[in-house]
């Protein structure tokens, strides 16, 4: 199966010493000018400055400085919980995993490293991995996605997840239907507020479809309750105001913490990931 691969640019600058490809503030070899230095300081002759050196009034031997472009730490906190399994037009899950198979490929031509972190009420390990430099990591951990069948009532363990990131900035994507509780969302927000947070928000076009009129078993995704409802309009309304308001809020939240979701709906798509970069 081919892999769609979207590209990602950054508008701040890298802290990191390895090189990459995006603006760093590392001295090196690069392409962006940043001044002269003294040969001595710098005791590098391979960029002395001849014309610089002839007018420089101290007589010295002056070097042309360039800024290193520089890698980034890409990271993926994954929802694993119970309502990432619904089955509509598609699974959401498979949506996850159609990301993560992405970003592992981006990542690894873009020249930064990737670290992919599960979880439900814990850190799910068994899709988990190190940040690395891996061309196959998120190949291999799609594909065992696509296996899973989640159970997990509840998304918690994000916030461990979030504390595991490291204090260099780093761009963080959190994949997550993001039915969430208001307080969950908001204490994630604020512990990756030092990182670049794309949320991307995993929708499918069939959650909220109920039959015209008539008995219902609707189940609780994330918590596996189900219950007999008698499906009227009112209820259908009523159903959708409550999905209104709660992107409303996730639209609210995410400019607070500065940040733009990407919304995916029913399927992948690497030109709206890339779009939300470059548009």
């Amino acid at each position: 199966m081919a892999i769609e691969e979207f590209h990602y640019r950054l508008r701040w600058r890298a802290r990191t010493s390895r090189a990459g490809f995006h603006p760093g503030t590392q001295r090196g070899l690069g392409s962006e000018y940043r001044g002269l230095a003294p040969l001595t300081a710098t005791g590098d002759p391979r960029r002395i400055d001849l014309r610089a050196t002839t007018r420089d009034p101290f007589g010295q031997l002056l070097v042309r400085l360039y800024t290193q472009p520089s890698s980034v730490p890409v990271y993926a906190l994954a929802d694993l919980s119970a309502s990432m399994g619904f089955r509509g037009a598609a699974r959401k899950l498979d949506v996850l995993a159609d990301f993560v198979a992405a970003l592992g490929l981006s990542a690894f031509r873009t020249g930064d490293p990737a670290a992919f972190i599960s979880c439900d009420e814990r850190i799910r390990a068994e899709y988990t991995r190190p940040l690395a430099w891996n061309r196959g990591t998120g190949l291999e951990l799609a594909a065992l996605l696509r296996e899973l069948e989640p159970d997990g009532a509840a998304c918690t363990a994000l916030l461990r997840a979030a504390e595991q990131l490291p204090a260099t900035r780093a761009l963080v994507f959190v994949i997550s239907d993001f039915y969430l509780e208001p307080e969950l969302i908001d204490a994630l927000l604020r512990r990756l507020a030092r990182h670049e947070l794309v949320p991307i928000v995993v929708r499918d076009s069939a959650e909220l479809e109920l039959p015209a009129f008539g008995l219902a078993r609707l189940r609780d995704a994330e918590h596996g309750e189900q219950r007999m409802y008698f499906v009227r309009e009112s209820l259908r309304v009523r159903l959708r105001e409550r999905a209104r308001a709660h992107d409303a809020f996730l639209t609210r939240s995410f400019e607070r913490a500065g940040a733009r979701a990407v919304t995916l709906t029913d399927r992948f798509d690497a030109a709206r990931v890339t779009r939300h970069f470059y548009g």
